[in-house]
């Protein structure tokens, strides 16, 4: 009989009992998404460069995103004439098409438009809250790299209920499409 006993207090260990509290809750979602790991150019910008900047950044800013630098290929001087430059806001890169031209008094005019690879959280935030979410937090970045595949988790609140979605990136412009976890 006493084998029998000492039998099953060996085989308690061996089914899984490991000695560790267990912890009832899973820990909360990161918050956010990945953030880049290219960093804007260390080189001022260029004549060129910091007007575009400039006026890009009255343009963005209503979308919650600030300019850190543009980086633009040479230009040789000659109008009408289009650039793809590589521009940075908030840390995160993104394409911009620069249109050079003449205006009425031979001066040369340019228009620039932040074409695609960055979501503001602001955006973001806006879009959740207009869904009917409200206490929305996307994490601390300003902005996360519209890449589609990416995954950027908020936690919301509806209806007095604490929660989580994730925002997926269906396309480099930004669009999204909004799940619970």
């Amino acid at each position: 009989m006493r084998g029998a006993v000492l039998a099953v207090l060996l085989l308690v260990p061996a089914t899984g009992c490991t000695g560790e509290e267990p912890t009832g809750a899973q820990d909360p979602p990161k918050l956010g998404g990945t953030l880049p790991t290219q960093s804007p150019p260390s080189a001022p910008m260029d004549e060129l460069e910091q007007p575009v900047a400039e006026r890009l950044q009255q343009q963005v800013a209503g979308q919650g995103l600030t300019v850190d630098a543009l980086d633009c290929p040479e230009w040789g001087g000659d109008v009408p004439a289009e650039l793809t430059c590589e521009g940075w806001f908030d840390g995160v890169p993104g394409t911009v098409v620069v249109n050079l031209s003449r205006d009425k008094k031979q001066s040369v005019s340019f228009d620039a438009v932040l074409q695609d690879g960055v979501i503001a959280t602001k955006r973001l935030v806006d879009e959740l809250v207009s869904d009917g979410y409200a206490n929305v937090d996307c994490g601390a970045a300003p902005a996360y790299a519209a890449e589609p595949g990416a995954t950027i988790t908020c936690a919301v609140e509806k209806d007095g209920a604490k929660s989580f979605v994730r925002a997926t990136v269906t396309d480099v412009e930004g669009g999204v499409t909004i799940s619970g976890l």
